[in-house]
């Protein structure tokens, strides 16, 4: 009966985590190479989203009026500077000067690059227009063991393992094998489970590209559960442990004393 007590303790104590809750891509085969799953194609812009976009060419005093209102983008680096650049309306539209309204939302970064380089060059607006589209005021929302933070998309491909070493990497006590992705796209609301355990896992699943307004939650391993209550806390200290020990042995003495 001893014996069975002090077992069931150590279990108790070592059961919170094991090794294999911690590591990533338990499943990697190092000196193999596959066929990278391409699984998602640059996220298209929305409603709500904001852009900028800069034309260039050899006449600065032409290419001027198509950069009115703060739009005046020089790279990734203003992206955290949320006033600059076009809101996308309801409609999807941009006013865009010169041209008047532009439905934008639906197309990706490239598509709208293309749009506005062939318009202002067939149109005559400017011959020799060069133009550049960035990302300005674009989040995704990390909650959970992570605690609440925003993390500002710069680019059309962002991937969860860049995010996560964005925030710095998880941290011993998350959950690698249930990371939640919500996303609404087209009215549909989708959740997608990540196990950052399993490399086919990720990279196959279509929150691997993380896109504007998605919202990852880092799910705290059972440790961290039982130690935000009162009762939780109790159950982890080692007197609260060995006390129980001590009158399940005093409960087992009294009874053989009454068999007796």
């Amino acid at each position: 009966m001893k014996h069975f007590y002090y077992l069931l303790v150590i279990i108790l104590c070592l059961s919170s985590c094991t090794p294999k809750d911690i590591s990533y891509f338990q499943d990697r085969q190092p000196g193999t190479s596959e066929q990278a799953y391409i699984n998602s194609l640059p996220f298209k812009v929305r409603p709500g989203d904001r852009i900028t976009i800069q034309v260039k060419s050899r006449n600065k005093e032409l290419t001027e009026q198509f950069n009115k209102d703060g739009n005046t983008s020089y790279g990734y680096g203003l992206s955290d500077n949320t006033t600059r650049g076009y809101v996308v309306d309801n409609n999807g539209e941009i006013d865009f000067p010169v041209l008047g309204k532009v439905k934008v939302a639906g197309m990706d970064r490239q598509e709208i690059t293309e749009y506005f380089t062939r318009v202002l060059r067939d149109n005559k607006y400017v011959d020799d227009a060069i133009v550049s589209v960035n990302y300005t005021g674009l989040f995704v929302s990390v909650l959970g063991q992570k605690g609440g933070r925003r993390i500002s998309i710069q680019k059309d491909k962002y991937t969860i393992w860049e995010l996560l070493a964005e925030c710095g990497d998880l941290d011993i006590n998350s959950k690698r094998k249930n990371v939640l992705v919500i996303r609404e796209e087209d009215g549909i609301r989708s959740q997608y489970q990540l196990d950052l355990t399993n490399m086919k896992n990720v990279y196959e699943s279509p929150a691997y590209y993380i896109h504007q307004n998605d919202i990852v939650y880092i799910e705290p391993n059972d440790k961290i559960k039982r130690g935000s209550t009162v009762n939780g806390n109790l159950f982890q200290t080692w007197g609260f442990w060995t006390g129980l020990t001590g009158l399940g042995m005093t409960i087992y003495n009294i009874l053989n004393l009454l068999i007796k």
